[in-house]
């Protein structure tokens, strides 16, 4: 049997291991026992008997980097065709969440300590991409995991004076920093996430504040929703995203691949939580919100929810941007039946009512209402942008194309309610 040490902030969760050829995850006897315990996710309750098999593998699977983004870190620590457990072993000081996994052992006590970190120094990472130095990887003194297909870098951010520090050993991170993709036809990314976020917080969804700076190059920064940060320490908060939930591997994200996750599906989930009704009503929002900027590409891991002792919450939004405009318009999640934009009218809507159980009227007088909203609420902020920021003219030209995708969309949208 070989077994990592699974940790909660400071705190001994259980193990994660595998014997016999089958992985394995147990609760800690003590962690049963504290008044502070909960569940890592919920086809995982709590119980002292170990669960194995395949669910607990697609579980600690779920918290490592996705396609490109992985290969490339295996291939820079050379652990091509390593698996899972290899992996996690690896990079599993900072996790998604609350999770820490470590060699098995006891609990050994370090100071949370950063180290500040330069723009020209984060320049250099950034440019280093280009010779297999995954973003994730260039912070020697800190090993990390971070989902997703793109590559990003965990970082301490101080808000008020603007200064960013890497983290050292299993310190955590406070927010995370990701430069434009590599990918020639996703170009420019960065200020596209940065200025959706912005429009979806005057929007009044549930996001976490955003930076944009320049190292030079455009650097999008968002604060970890999954730290809640006091003047002396920093506590890391459990989550879980929906592939999670569904207890599905971050390879069935997309609703074309088997139809394994969808709209109805997850709403499904949330309400078996529980979650309460304002959180459902922001997953509806979040559907119609993404219609809108036409974010093609939210997927079931863009969906995420808190777990405590004091029970589930729906996680702030994040990974909001036009996709749209790059030319994809092929929904990761399908609204009704319909899996393109040209395809989605007023029975689409239907259906999604139907299928979710949310009330029609409703629905489409807040769908209405937001279509009317979106296009003054963007012309703000964009302008605000465009004046404020040192952009370049292709990002300033990727604004006008998002200009005119927001006011279709909306146009749509409005004709459909």
């Amino acid at each position: 049997m070989i077994r990592l040490k699974v940790w909660a902030n400071d705190n001994a969760l259980g193990w994660f291991g595998h014997e016999a050829g089958e992985y394995f995850f147990q609760y800690d006897p003590e962690w049963l026992q504290s008044d502070l315990k909960f569940v890592i996710s919920p086809q995982f309750s709590l119980r002292p008997e170990p669960f194995k098999g395949d669910a607990v593998k697609t579980f600690f699977a779920n918290l490592l980097p996705e396609g490109a983004a992985l290969d490339e870190i295996m291939q820079s620590l050379q652990m091509r065709n390593a698996s899972s457990f290899e992996m996690i072993g690896r990079l599993g000081a900072e996790l998604p969440g609350v999770l820490s996994i470590t060699p098995d052992g006891p609990f050994q006590f370090q100071h949370q300590t950063y180290k500040p970190l330069s723009l020209d120094l984060l320049s250099l990472r950034i440019l280093e991409r280009d010779f297999n130095k995954p973003l994730l990887l260039s912070n020697s003194n800190s090993s990390m995991s971070l989902p997703g297909a793109q590559d990003k870098l965990g970082i301490r951010y101080d808000e008020r004076r603007g200064l960013l520090y890497d983290t050292f050993g299993k310190s955590p991170s406070t927010h995370i920093a990701k430069p434009d993709t590599r990918l020639k036809r996703y170009q420019p990314s960065a200020i596209n996430e940065y200025l959706c976020m912005k429009l979806a917080h005057a929007m009044k969804l549930p996001v976490p504040p955003v930076w944009y700076i320049k190292s030079p190059q455009s650097v999008y920064l968002v604060r970890r929703y999954d730290r809640l940060v006091t003047e002396h320490l920093i506590t890391c908060l459990h989550q879980v995203d929906a592939c999670q939930l569904l207890g599905l591997g971050s390879d069935w994200k997309y609703q074309r691949l088997g139809g394994l996750v969808s709209l109805p599906k997850i709403v499904n989930a949330l309400r078996e939580l529980p979650l309460n009704g304002k959180d459902l009503l922001n997953f509806q929002r979040w559907v119609m919100f993404n219609y809108l900027i036409g974010n093609s590409d939210a997927h079931a891991k863009n969906i995420s929810i808190l777990i405590s002792h004091a029970g589930f919450a729906l996680a702030p939004f994040y990974d909001l941007l036009c996709v749209q405009v790059y030319g994809d318009n092929h929904l990761a999640l399908y609204i009704g039946d319909e899996d393109t934009y040209d395809s989605i009218g007023s029975h689409s809507w239907e259906a999604f009512c139907d299928d979710c159980g949310f009330g029609l009227k409703p629905t489409l007088a807040n769908f209405k209402k937001m279509a009317l909203d979106l296009p003054k609420a963007w012309q703000k902020i964009s302008n605000t942008a465009i004046k404020q920021l040192a952009m370049s003219n292709e990002e300033i030209s990727l604004i006008q194309s998002m200009t005119e995708i927001f006011q279709k969309n909306c146009s749509a949208a409005i004709s459909m309610t």
